[in-house]
Order: structure tokens, then C-alpha cells, then sequence
């Protein structure tokens, strides 16, 4: 079931698509892989998953988040994430 859900928050738009968050969103996390949907996760899922792909960045010699872009980043993804107050509307 989570990986239907993961599926089907992909083939979305993501939210505020053309705004500052997403574009930081797409180009700090979608240059290796695609920028998945903040739905796919919840909020403390993706909390993780950027934590660890800070360190898979700087295993593979790229330039790692700074703070205010992880801030920003996770203030998008956590607005839209799975369960949010914003995503249930």
C-alpha cells in the first residue's frame, strides 16, 4: 500500500510548482534522482530522508545543504507531506 502511495504522489504536480521552495526543492534534490512528491512521505519521514541524503551528498563529493536551504526545503516538504493540515485540503 505505501509504495501505491508512494506511485501515485510521484505522477503528481508539485505543490506551488512554480514558487521559490519547489524550485530549491527540484534543484537541490532532483539533480540525481526525481523530485518526489512531499506527499510520498510525512513530515518526520522526511526529516530522515534529507538527514540522510545530506550524508549520501557528501559521500559522493557534492556540495551538501546549508542550513537556511535544508530549512527551506523541509518547510516545503513538511507543508505538503502525507497527513499535513495543507495536504488534506
Amino acid at each position: 500500500m505505501l509504495s501505491l502511495l508512494g506511485a501515485a504522489a510521484c505522477s503528481q504536480p508539485l505543490p506551488e510548482e512554480n514558487g521559490p521552495d519547489a524550485a530549491l526543492y527540484v534543484a537541490r534534490c532532483g539533480t540525481c534522482h526525481i523530485a518526489h512528491h512531499p506527499a510520498a512521505l510525512t513530515a518526520p519521514m522526511w526529516d530522515v530522508m534529507v538527514k540522510r541524503m545530506d550524508v549520501e551528498m557528501q559521500r559522493r563529493g557534492m556540495k551538501a545543504l546549508v542550513d537556511p536551504e535544508r530549512a527551506q526545503i523541509l518547510g516545503y516538504l513538511g507543508r505538503h507531506a502525507s497527513g499535513s493540515t495543507s495536504q488534506a485540503r
